[in-house]
């Protein structure tokens, strides 16, 4: 009977010993991080780990990466970057609901040095936050009009204009640049706007760097 015990408890042990082993298993999974050529550097590796630990999927060794695709070298086009993440094997499901997928998925992909976004050379920018077709994703869409308030009862911008609000929800606008600013407050504020995630499957988000806000509306589609 003893030994029937000890039989016992070792097959215990073991199993528990096998189950923390499965537990610590980590796999790399990767999601663009929705950078768009000439518009949108998109969304650092450090901000799209909130969204995991939000969903309580433990992630670590956050870090850049390229899909390996070919992307024509024009304005709005994508990059092909991607955020890598170590998560825990069990968690792919889940995490595979926030849009992520095994690193695996790309054939080509690679890691790579994760690029630093260059200080805002301009004194402009458009804004545009749109639905598009689905209403517009309204948690962006307050943080863009906070920042840009934000940015008005600090004097760092000293014109905000809307050219017009989109059928589904947003709007498209231009704001400049104050007389008297400190030095980069203007770019930092237009990093604080491009760092807003703006749902991909409902919204169209971004923001251009132009020479000076016109007086008159362009014409832009979704937009009256």
């Amino acid at each position: 009977m003893n030994q029937l015990k000890l039989h016992g408890l070792l097959f215990v042990g073991l199993t528990s010993a096998f189950s923390v082993q499965a537990e610590t298993k980590w796999v790399t999974v990767a999601k663009s991080d929705g950078s768009i050529q000439c518009e949108s550097s998109g969304i650092s590796p450090i901000a799209m780990k909130e969204y995991l630990v939000q969903a309580k999927i433990p992630a670590k060794n956050a870090r850049c990466g390229n899909n390996g695709l070919f992307y024509t070298a024009v304005c709005g086009a994508k990059t092909g970057r991607l955020n890598l993440f170590d998560i825990p094997a069990q968690k792919l499901r889940a995490a595979s609901k926030l849009g992520f997928q095994r690193l695996r998925a790309w054939p080509d992909a690679s890691e790579t040095e994760c690029e630093e976004e260059a200080a805002f050379a301009g004194n402009a920018a458009e804004i545009s936050i749109n639905g598009i077709g689905p209403a517009v994703d309204e948690d962006a869409y307050l943080k863009v009009r906070e920042t840009i308030g934000e940015a008005v009862a600090e004097n760092v911008i000293s014109r905000f204009i809307v050219y017009g609000y989109g059928i589904e929800g947003g709007f498209l606008g231009c704001v400049q640049e104050g007389s008297f600013v400190e030095p980069n407050a203007f770019s930092d504020f237009i990093k604080k706007l491009r760092a807003i995630n703006a749902d991909p499957s409902t919204t169209a988000y971004s923001v251009t760097a132009v020479d000076k806000c016109e007086t008159s509306s362009p014409e832009i589609d979704g937009v009256e």
